[in-house]
């Protein structure tokens, strides 16, 4: 009576957190997929700024943070806009100074 008791819960745990990985290995073609995401990834191109395409759901996170959205895309995306960084120069002008004394072997020519 105990080996069955032992043997039952063992059995138990096994089928239900053994039975998705028996079943994944069984069929190696439909779980590539299995964690694919559908996102509308944005070009950059004015003629085509989107396009539907799927991704690995580790890779959702970068695509998201770049600009694409989830799902499908809807033919209203607008192109990446260019990234354009301007940059302020401001020029000051101080009275000159005179320079400090050189310590050392000093190589003033």
């Amino acid at each position: 009576m105990a080996g069955v008791a032992v043997t039952a819960a063992l059995l138990v745990p096994l089928s239900i957190f053994g039975g998705p990985a028996f079943a994944g290995g069984a069929s190696t073609a439909s779980s590539q997929y299995q964690y694919r995401v559908t996102i509308c990834h944005l070009t950059g191109s004015k003629k085509h700024p989107a396009r539907t395409i799927t991704v690995s759901s580790s890779a959702v996170a970068a695509h998201l943070r770049h600009g694409d959205h989830l799902g499908a895309c809807t033919g209203t995306e607008k192109p990446k806009p260019k990234k354009h960084t301007t940059t302020t120069t401001t020029v000051t002008t101080a009275a000159p100074t005179t320079p400090a004394p050189q310590h050392g072997k000093g190589h003033n020519k």
